[in-house]
């Protein structure tokens, strides 16, 4: 028997949860609930992307760096990104900065947005995501250095449980330089939790 797609089985779990909701009084046969199993299905799939794919995306990026004389800090800082929470697969929005000292490959700069866009699109706890783009720009980077800073706005515990709508959850990841010279890590964070520049 043929396989079902990760589609066919996400449409046939919100199929379950349509029946849930008509449990509890919804009327899931009008209009409004009309392919909402299929357009569910797919959310969480434009949310969450297949590892795979994350993987040969960051191989791409990394083989695509280049050589160049710079050997100061560099920084993508303030990206906006979602994710899933792995706890209840509810979204996360993520603002994130992250920063190497290079060695002797540098990454174009938007591949440093991409790395933080392809690493969030998993169902992975923010502590994990920090440390691991620490840690991708540190080794796979070759470089002196990473850092990732990353505040999250949680869904699941703004739209339930406490309800604390307000709350950010802040992680940061250090390797290297950044580990062993409290001045650069500073550097970084000074720079990184700044409020970003209005553009005209």
């Amino acid at each position: 028997m043929k396989e079902e797609t990760p589609l066919a089985l996400l449409q046939r779990a919100y199929g379950d949860i349509l029946r849930v909701l008509r449990q509890l009084g919804y009327p899931i046969d009008d209009d409004n609930f009309r392919d909402t199993a299929p357009r569910a299905a797919r959310a969480l799939l434009d949310l969450v992307l297949p590892t795979a794919e994350i993987e040969k995306e960051v191989d791409d990026l990394v083989a695509r760096s280049f050589t160049a004389r710079y050997d100061e800090m560099v920084i993508s800082k303030h990206n906006v990104c979602f994710g899933v929470c792995p706890h209840h697969l509810l979204p996360v929005i993520y603002r994130v900065s992250v920063a190497y000292l290079p060695s002797e490959k540098v990454v174009g700069i938007s591949k440093l947005s991409r790395l933080v866009r392809l690493l969030a699109r998993r169902p992975v706890l923010q502590e994990q995501l920090t440390q691991d783009l620490a840690e991708m720009l540190y080794t796979r980077m070759g470089s002196r250095g990473a850092a990732a800073y990353i505040e999250g706005l949680h869904l699941c515990m703004a739209a339930r449980g406490t309800e604390a709508h307000e709350a950010r959850v802040v992680t940061s990841a250090v390797r290297g330089v950044f580990k062993d010279q409290p001045a650069t890590r500073q550097e970084f964070l000074d720079l990184v939790t700044t409020p970003p520049l209005a553009l005209l």
